[in-house]
């Protein structure tokens, strides 16, 4: 953190350039005051998830109801999901860009978004944050992870410390694009090996979350490994009774 005296030159510093660079919205192209890239009109706007289940983020159909019915017969290896946003719309483009372009523009503003979910959900916060591991291959294709362009503003706002290590993705698993459930599963078995003991509360970062499969597959290799609880933060939920199109044009995978 910076001292007093810098940090308050620091604001100074980025006030007047608020000032003399107003921001643009990234929807509306409209300037306006504000934290992040998107207008206050434009930001009520975004396809929020606002009934999810409080264990696996699924869009539930009313506030009513706490847990989806899977998460009550069959609960995931993690206690808890915050998943602010549906993957819908300019969400989708926003992750598609992050995944297969040059969107750290678009990563600082999810990781914003998903931060102010965080403080308004008031739980305890974790001891570490772990963006989900992409395996050496793909990695070198994309160049970038897009979990960790994710966490990386939600660390820095919340000053929780950010572990890149400690757990890797191995193996090469077909994309989980257009599987079942099932198929999820089974193919994100043994897809993680941690290299660490781990201790106290973990939370998860991944950019979307389809069924779970892999964050759970994740969260039972890190309670295996000492964790003492993992909850999961992810930017988007796909709702699955919308089915939603997941997959990106051949060009851009």
């Amino acid at each position: 953190m910076l001292p007093p005296r810098e940090k308050e030159g620091y604001n100074h510093c980025m006030g007047f350039l608020d000032w003399w660079f107003p921001r643009i919205c990234k929807l509306c192209n409209q300037t306006f005051d504000g934290d992040i890239d998107v207008c206050r009109h434009c930001l009520a706007a975004l396809p929020y998830n606002r009934w999810p289940c409080q264990r696996c983020g699924l869009p539930l159909p009313q506030p009513a109801i706490d847990l989806c019915q899977r998460c009550q017969t069959k609960p995931p290896a993690f206690t808890r999901t915050i998943a602010p946003l549906l993957f819908q719309d300019m969400i989708r483009d926003w992750v598609h860009a992050i995944k297969f372009g040059n969107g750290c523009r678009e990563a600082q503003l999810l990781g914003r978004l998903l931060t102010t979910s965080v403080r308004q959900a008031g739980d305890v916060l974790p001891d570490v944050l772990v963006p989900v591991p992409l395996t050496l291959r793909r990695l070198w294709r994309r160049g970038h992870n897009q979990a960790l362009l994710i966490a990386q503003p939600i660390a820095k706002a919340l000053e929780i410390p950010l572990c890149r290590t400690g757990v890797r993705r191995v193996g090469r698993q077909r994309p989980q694009r257009g599987q079942t459930r099932k198929a999820r599963d089974q193919s994100v078995r043994g897809a993680f090996r941690v290299t660490r003991e781990w201790h106290g509360h973990v939370a998860l970062i991944d950019d979307v979350m389809t069924t779970g499969a892999t964050v759970s597959e994740l969260a039972r290799i890190l309670l295996g490994a000492g964790a003492s609880r993992v909850d999961v933060w992810v930017a988007a939920r796909v709702d699955a009774r919308a089915r939603v199109d997941t997959r990106v044009p051949e060009s851009r995978r």
